[in-house]
């Protein structure tokens, strides 16, 4: 439910480990017995090793003191984390592509303010911008990125950081101090016009560049999350962004400016409307670190707009895509089969699950608690009720999913207490009543003060219709009118952000530290254009963000979340609907990956940064795709190496 703050991909909680086996073609032999063998996997080498983030202490400006940061400075007395676990593996090589699909054309192709919050741009961000810092994902400490160094005052009310002299901008300019102030007054500007940045970087003074490699930051409002929130926030060039917000909009609307990640949209990669693709630079000025050996291995992906999903499925089973997410269990299951799918049956297609820590996120139909008839407590709940997901989940989705009972459905956060919601219509027309809802028209559906009792349900996929022509039925029978609308995704999250809606199918994905505020504080309810979708607003819940912030012991701050889950859990602003314990996907088997497989806690989304094509499984599948005998080994299908992992921490 929060915003992606912290988000190159080094910023979020990754897997390390060793590579993977190689996959071998299977023999010459006639089409009807020609069969790809899955190959048996030993135990997982849970060995991991440990890199280095190297930096040159005699780099930078020499007009700049050692003191200031520049050549000769030491790090004495300073903060860092050089040495950490791997994040790739040694095995990997570069080349090659990965071809995937995205549902619509994002409204902007900005990296920061209106509409940017887009599918597209969350992985442009991953690849293509940096912070200063980052989350080193296993063990959750700081690591180097721009910076090398920080500094937390006693009082932690002040951060400094030394900017590594050795950073670059694509366009070969120093990353310096005043690029970190000019990215947070960009971000604090009203007329970006996203309010979320305010709540986040609203709790910092502006930044001062206290030399050309240091910058030092002073909190407002305390609070154990702010080092890791400005360290993670996503750096723009001074040079390029020190602007009114307004204008950086229309400059920026598609193209982006100078960025000192490992890739970059180029301008010949834009084919409006139809394509995308985000290029690996060769000049990236931290290629060579050991510190980031084995990812970012792809010389390029390749994004093609598919708003069908049925179209996109085709693609996929024909290897036009070459990783692909299945947003269907019935699709996974019945039709993802050797029997169905040529590239399933000879290995040209390998289909995985990957068991690993990725958090969940909140998924199910939002509630706009603005509008009328869903500012009535009463209502909602019988909405919830009339959600009938043990059927769904067992005739639609072959239990491959699981029940949402909380908005914080993992590690320590969940609310255990907060129980299932039960499918259960005679409770919720008790509900409705109770509301006074007590009159049926003409057509069975309740009515009060002579107005009807009727909603407008918008969803942006066809796939959603299935369980949302149900859950009608379901309303219908309770005599609440539900009207379904598909929307296109882009006007859809534009309708939903400006809360231009009375219920929407939607999902979120979630954050490994959580940041409630950005989705729960009562006054994003106030305004609009921010994660607060439903109009939420509750005291006590505002009372426990602001002990959460200021709360460092971790245990503790799962007790606040919990206790805020039970708030919302029992003011439904969502009817919750189901998670999926793995991630789902199939690509082309032409990829090896480390023996982690992906890493620990990023989703289907984005989990395939440290993957690399390697040549002879690329030419075995190229030969068996021009020769209908041959077929290709496969790996099976669960992997669960993070899963054997925690097992051995917990020992």
């Amino acid at each position: 439910m929060t915003p992606r703050l912290l988000q190159n991909p080094l910023t979020k909680t990754l897997g390390v480990g060793l590579c993977f086996l190689m996959l071998s073609c299977g023999g010459k032999e006639s089409r009807s017995t020609a069969m790809t063998t899955v190959k048996a996997l030993d135990k997982f080498d849970l060995t991991i090793p440990t890199v280095e983030y190297t930096w040159n202490p005699q780099a930078g400006d020499k007009s700049v003191s050692a003191e200031d940061g520049g050549p000769g400075f030491t790090g004495e007395g300073w903060l860092s984390n050089m040495k950490f676990p791997a994040l790739g593996s040694p095995e990997a090589v570069k080349g090659g592509s990965m071809a995937m699909e995205i549902t619509d054309w994002p409204a902007t192709l900005r990296l920061q303010g209106k509409d940017y919050n887009t599918e597209f741009n969350y992985r442009a961000v991953d690849l293509c911008q940096e912070s200063l810092l980052s989350v080193h994902p296993q063990t959750l400490e700081l690591i180097p990125l721009l910076a090398t160094h920080w500094k937390v005052s006693e009082d932690k009310s002040t951060y400094t950081f030394r900017i590594n002299p050795e950073a670059r901008w694509s366009d070969g300019k120093e990353v310096i101090a005043q690029d970190v102030v000019a990215t947070y007054k960009l971000l604090m500007d009203d007329t970006l016009l996203f309010p979320s940045n305010k709540v986040v970087y609203g709790k910092f003074e502006p930044p001062v560049a206290l030399s050309k490699y240091i910058v030092q930051v002073k909190v407002k409002e305390e609070s154990w999350r702010n080092l890791m929130y400005f360290a993670g926030m996503g750096i723009f060039p001074a040079h390029e962004i020190t602007i009114p917000g307004g204008e950086y909009l229309e400059e920026y609307q598609n193209r982006y400016t100078a960025l000192t990640g490992a890739y970059t949209l180029k301008p010949d990669d834009i084919v409006m409307n139809q394509t995308l693709a985000l290029t690996r630079r060769d000049d990236w000025w931290a290629k060579d670190n050991p510190a980031f050996t084995g990812i970012y291995n792809f010389d390029k992906y390749t994004f093609q707009v598919i708003t069908d999903p049925t179209i996109a499925f085709e693609k996929a089973k024909k290897g036009e895509l070459d990783y692909y997410v299945p947003p269907k269990a019935q699709w996974w299951v019945e039709e993802l089969v050797s029997e169905k799918v040529d590239g399933i049956q000879r290995g040209l297609i390998q289909k995985r699950k990957f068991y690993n820590d990725a958090p969940v996120g909140t998924g199910g139909l939002a509630l706009n608690t603005t509008r009328a008839p869903l500012d009535d407590l009463n209502v909602r709940k019988a909405l919830v009720l009339l959600r009938n997901r043990p059927l769904l989940i067992d005739k639609l989705f072959f239990n491959e999913y699981a029940p949402l009972d909380s908005y914080w459905h993992y590690g320590t956060y969940r609310n255990k207490a907060n129980g299932m919601s039960p499918y259960d219509p005679v409770q919720a027309v008790e509900l409705l009543k109770d509301g006074g809802w007590n009159e049926l028209d003409s057509d069975g559906y309740r009515t009060k003060d002579g107005k009807r009792l009727s909603m407008e349900l918008s969803y942006r996929s066809k796939i959603s219709e299935p369980s949302l022509t149900i859950y009608q039925q379901d309303c219908k029978k309770a005599g609440i009118e539900i009207t379904l609308k598909l929307i296109d995704p882009a006007a859809y999250w534009k309708n939903v952000r400006q809360r231009e809606y009375m219920i929407a199918s939607q999902s979120w994905g979630a954050l490994v530290f959580p940041n409630p505020e950005t989705s729960w504080k009562g006054e994003l309810a106030l305004v609009k254009d921010n994660n607060n979708i439903t109009g939420f607003s509750d005291p006590r819940v505002d009372e426990l963000l602001g002990m959460y912030d200021r709360e460092y012991d971790p245990a503790k701050r799962s007790s606040l979340i919990q206790e805020m889950d039970a708030i919302i859990f029992a003011q439904h602003p969502y009817v919750l609907d189901w998670y999926n314990p793995a991630q789902r996907v199939i690509y082309q088997n032409k990829y090896k990956m480390p023996e982690w497989g992906v890493w620990r806690t990023n989703d289907r989304s984005d989990m395939m940064y440290s993957w690399w094509v390697d040549p002879e499984m690329e030419a075995k599948l190229e030969a068996a795709r021009k020769d209908r005998n041959l077929a290709v080994d496969t790996l099976p299908i669960d992997h669960r190496f993070w899963q054997e992992w925690n097992e051995t921490q917990s020992k």
